[in-house]
């Protein structure tokens, strides 16, 4: 009951291989390569709704304009704090 290289390959070739963790947004992402403190201060921020304390959106790596990354991370935030 040997099976050859060949077959074993070409059985590992055919799985669908499924993310360990699911897709996450740029925002939610940049949420969770913040530090601690730095969650507390976007999630004081965000609850204080101060004019002259905004939440300081970071800066992050993605394919969505300032305004759409500034959106998703504003949803992640809400979700989060």
């Amino acid at each position: 009951m040997a099976l050859s290289l060949t077959a074993l390959l070409a059985g590992c070739a055919q799985e669908d291989p499924k993310p360990l963790h699911p897709t996450r947004s740029p925002g939610e992402a940049a949420w969770y390569e913040s530090s601690k403190a730095q969650r507390k201060e976007y999630c004081a921020a965000y609850r204080a709704h101060d004019p002259q304390r905004p939440v300081h959106v970071p800066t992050f790596a993605s394919a969505m304009s300032e305004d759409e990354f500034a959106d998703d991370f504003y949803d992640a935030l809400k979700e989060k704090c």
